[in-house]
């Protein structure tokens, strides 16, 4: 699943492009998953309990983890090199103290029990159909974005835009795209297909082997189960579904937009002809 974040990552990185002013319209983009404690590798889990006083969290505490990043700077492009790689997510008065990710919760549509993993059964009826965005027009002195002096001021960024879901393992997913131009709501509310792309590649490694340095056997998740295939197989069938629904959609107005050029058209030739005549 990691190197799989990394190619949306930087596919996201490079496709996102300025012609007019022949440079990148992002500077910034990365793809955090909440992820059990007890399932990060020893260093990630060191990480997580320094914020923690050095205490020892349970197995199945979710930690919001960043899997990959693409960005203007060298040391964007390294996960293992980024800062606050792994966050834990102690309990639901604590992430509701921490409006950088709270705030992302929220606007994707859910709420902090169901993903904390306290509202199980919540959460498995969201899944399918939950893919939403995280919008920040202005992201300078937003208390949402927390990296103001590190990122935000130092490189003039504009927009936040966020796309994520649910995946059948109960594990939230969102790519953060930070752009140094102002994005539109309603162009922030077409890129939301992008959750369905990206929740369609990362489906088939859910439940599974997640980290590059991780053993090349299925991981054990919390409950003890891996997410049975036929409940990944429904997930892909209902990503593939979103996104055909979205092409009839843009398909639907394009033709609406045809129709109305077309119409104006022939209103210029009748106005032309009589004028001839």
């Amino acid at each position: 699943m990691q190197e799989t974040s990394q190619k949306i990552t930087d596919y996201i990185y490079q496709h996102f492009y300025d012609s007019d002013r022949s440079q990148n319209s992002c500077v910034l983009v990365r793809l955090f998953k909440t992820h059990p404690y007890g399932e990060l590798d020893d260093s990630l889990q060191a990480s997580a309990r320094s914020l923690m006083h050095n205490n020892f969290p349970p197995y199945e505490m979710k930690c919001w983890t960043l899997l990959a990043s693409a960005g203007k700077e060298p040391q964007c492009n390294y996960v293992d090199e980024a800062p606050n790689i792994v966050i834990p997510l102690v309990n639901e008065e604590l992430v509701a103290q921490m409006p950088p990710i709270s705030e992302r919760i929220l606007q994707l549509g859910l709420d902090i029990p169901t993903v904390l993993g306290i509202a199980d059964e919540k959460m498995l009826k969201m899944e399918p159909k939950l893919l939403n965005i995280f919008y920040i027009p202005s992201a300078q002195n937003s208390q949402f974005i927390a990296e103001q002096n590190s990122l935000i001021i130092p490189y003039q960024l504009k927009s936040v835009l966020g796309i994520g879901g649910l995946l059948p393992s109960g594990s939230l997913f969102m790519v953060e795209i930070l752009f140094n131009i102002e994005i539109p709501l309603n162009l922030a509310e077409k890129l939301n297909v992008l959750a369905v792309a990206v929740k369609t590649a990362l489906l088939p490694f859910d439940g599974e082997v997640v980290f590059n340095n991780s053993p090349n056997t299925p991981i054990v998740m919390a409950n003890n189960k891996i997410v049975p295939r036929e409940i990944l197989e429904a997930s892909q069938l209902i990503g593939l579904s979103h996104v055909l629904d979205f092409y009839q959609d843009e398909m639907l107005r394009h033709a609406s937009r045809l129709q109305s050029i077309i119409g104006k058209l022939k209103e210029k030739v009748e106005e032309r002809h009589k004028q001839a005549l």
